[in-house]
């Protein structure tokens, strides 16, 4: 079934590219003029769309997959005037049931997200997830690099070899965080809140979005040694 037919409400139909379109144009229009003539876009944004229930699911689904939010970011930094991906808003997406199929944009508050340790030697922590960062380093120890001078954002263990110094990279990708595994190669999995596991190292691009309610578990190959739970301060 195409998305045309999914995204179908009454006596109104989108297909994918009015989708992006509309987005797009609701996420331009909470846009305001900052100093220079620079166009600032909010922190954050609430993107809510209402398709026919039979779409529900599969909607949802494909936003899921974080190419579209890919598309969305690339469509802002082409029509905005000097714009930069480290200013694109967070954009979350929701999907409901409703008799007209429409797409609306609304401001939120920036929402606090951090790593929460369960077991090895950091056991108990709660790292916050900084929003402003576009790239986050994971590893062992506060640093890695051959001559230990790059610097890990996020410190998941002190001591435990099992944990590479250079473990993992988390990338803010509009909506989502996605991680790739580094040195720690197939020794990390995602796991999901339905139980599915997904290995970053194994995937098509190397990487593997995460969110709220997923967990992040660095093994020894056969066992968790600790994981890293991705929730709302």
């Amino acid at each position: 079934m195409g998305l045309k037919t999914l995204l179908t409400g009454g006596a109104s139909e989108l297909g994918q590219p009015d989708l992006l379109r509309k987005v797009v144009d609701g996420i331009l229009k909470l846009r305001r003029h900052g100093g220079r003539g620079i166009e600032v876009l909010p922190e954050e944004v609430q993107v809510r769309i209402k398709v026919a229930e039979g779409g529900v699911q599969a909607i949802q689904s494909f936003l899921e997959d974080a190419s579209f939010d890919r598309e969305v970011e690339a469509s802002l930094l082409n029509r905005l005037v000097h714009a930069r991906e480290d200013r694109m808003p967070v954009r979350h997406y929701s999907v409901e049931a409703s008799d007209r199929t429409s797409v609306e944009v609304t401001e939120v508050a920036p929402r606090t997200l951090q790593l929460r340790v369960v077991g090895g030697d950091r056991d108990g922590q709660k790292i916050p997830v900084p929003p402003g960062r576009r790239d986050l380093l994971l590893g062992r120890g506060p640093w890695h690099g051959d001559d230990q001078q790059v610097a890990n954002d996020v410190i998941v263990a002190d001591a435990d070899k099992t944990i590479s110094r250079r473990a993992a990279r988390i990338r803010r990708a509009g909506a989502s965080l996605e991680i790739e595994s580094l040195d720690q190669r197939e020794a990390m999995v995602v796991v999901k809140p339905d139980g599915s596991r997904l290995r970053p190292a194994l995937s098509a691009t190397g990487r593997v979005p995460v969110r709220t309610g997923d967990a992040i578990e660095f093994t020894d190959g056969a066992k968790a040694v600790l994981t890293l739970h991705l929730e709302e301060a």
